[in-house]
């Protein structure tokens, strides 16, 4: 597979931009080195995506196609005063005229007009990992976004950008990226949302990186309702300065095999990294949530909570690491993962992780796996309740848990209904 990919490598068009094309060249030597993650690496034990990558031997997308539109509106995640973005099948077309508060551009728009603000940016968030994930994106980007939110701006449009892609891909590789930056006390929303035909076929690796200036606070989003025979492998990196808040929500629904990596640097004080997610397994799904929180400075605090619900032999994996490092006194940081099995085959592997080297911190980590209890069943059938209204009560209440500390109500409505209804879906 990796032989086919150095030929396919060969044919990538040049971008006219001698520093990106070097940097492609690079990447993908990185990549050769460190190939595509296997199980000996600590960090992907429990999910093997080398084997289906073999076996699927998902082409790179080089060319543009003609796409079709796609009417997003009927995506229950479309809202219609919010700022839309799209990527369709790879590839976006920015043409609307935001607010002189916001600026967004594609990548190669903004090497165009900031070559080397553009530059330190790309840089700056090149994060280094013992896998190829990162490298294999870099070297085959199709298509990038940068969205700013100016000095002081507390932008009250949510902004929403949806990765669609269509059933006409038949075993392609997406690459696409994404930098938000908020500068000094900005504040918006921002939800990603990644969606595709029922039958599509594709791997899509999409990789987030998001810079919070002081006092800045950013609510975002990660929406995975992607087909079943999709692979999706995605990451957020966030650099964090003093005083900034990072809520993140993170859905998994979609996809033969899903993982959500989280990297959070937090480099001052008084900073707040909020995690929660929710992964919604069926037959043999295997969804992934991997989270490293690094505490590099005293003062700050992070708190991660994942569930999982899972059926037939499908698989859940939480690893959650948090590292305090030795000049960061008065960390106070929290993980805790909760599954629930609805089948004696369905495996969870979860593993929350300490390392600190700090003496004075708040820290721990929690784990409960488990059905459902047989009590309330009982409690509820005896009011009159079905076995099937029981059973749908119960797993409600165990995401309502998850989703209360949700401010707005539109996006906490449609969580719920879509978790709902994922579970009563048949996957063919």
């Amino acid at each position: 597979y990796i032989k086919n990919l150095e030929n396919t490598f060969l044919n990538v068009p040049k971008t006219l931009n001698s520093w990106v094309d070097s940097e492609k060249k690079n990447s993908f030597k990185n990549f050769l080195k460190n190939g595509l993650p296997t199980k000996k690496l600590e960090s992907w034990k429990f999910t093997d995506v080398n084997n289906i990558l073999n076996k699927k031997k998902f082409q790179p997308l080089i060319n543009k196609e003609n796409a079709k539109k796609i009417n997003i509106k009927n995506n229950q995640f479309y809202q219609k005063n919010n700022i839309t973005i799209i990527f369709n099948n790879g590839f976006i077309n920015i043409g609307k005229n935001f607010s002189k508060d916001l600026e967004v551009s594609s990548i190669l728009e903004s090497f165009k007009l900031k070559p080397k603000e553009t530059k330190e940016l790309i840089k700056k968030h090149n994060v280094e990992r013992t896998d190829g994930i990162v490298d294999l994106n870099n070297a085959f980007l199709n298509d990038g976004l940068i969205i700013k939110i100016k000095k002081g701006v507390k932008l009250d449009t949510p902004i929403s950008i949806f990765f669609y892609n269509s059933k006409k891909l038949k075993d392609i590789l997406i690459n696409n990226r994404v930098y938000i930056i908020l500068e000094e006390k900005a504040e918006v929303e921002i939800s990603e949302i990644f969606l595709s035909d029922k039958n599509a076929s594709y791997w899509n690796n999409i990789h987030t990186f998001i810079e919070l200036k002081e006092e800045s606070k950013l609510d975002h989003y990660k929406i995975q309702l992607e087909s079943f025979k999709s692979v999706h492998l995605s990451s957020t990196n966030i650099d964090c300065k003093k005083s900034s808040i990072y809520n993140s929500f993170l859905l998994s629904l979609g996809g033969s095999i899903s993982r959500m990596e989280t990297i959070g640097s937090i480099n001052d004080s008084e900073i707040e990294c909020n995690i929660k997610g929710l992964y919604i397994a069926k037959k043999a799904q295997v969804h992934d949530i991997t989270n490293l929180i690094q505490h590099k400075h005293a003062e700050s605090k992070s708190n991660q909570h994942v569930k999982g619900i899972l059926e037939n032999t499908s698989k859940g994996i939480f690893q959650g690491k948090v590292k305090v490092f030795q000049n960061a006194q008065k960390t106070d940081a929290y993980q805790f993962n909760q599954n629930l099995l609805l089948s004696d085959s369905a495996e969870v592997d979860t593993k929350p992780e300490l390392e600190i080297y700090a003496d004075d911190v708040k820290c721990s980590h929690g784990v409960a796996t488990g059905e459902l209890d047989k009590e309330m069943l009982f409690y509820l059938r005896s009011r009159g309740l079905s076995l099937d209204e029981s059973r749908n009560l119960l797993i409600e209440g165990f995401i309502n848990e998850l989703i209360e500390d949700i401010k707005n109500k539109e996006i906490k409505r449609k969580l719920l209904i879509t978790s709902k209804n994922w579970l009563k879906k048949e996957l063919k």
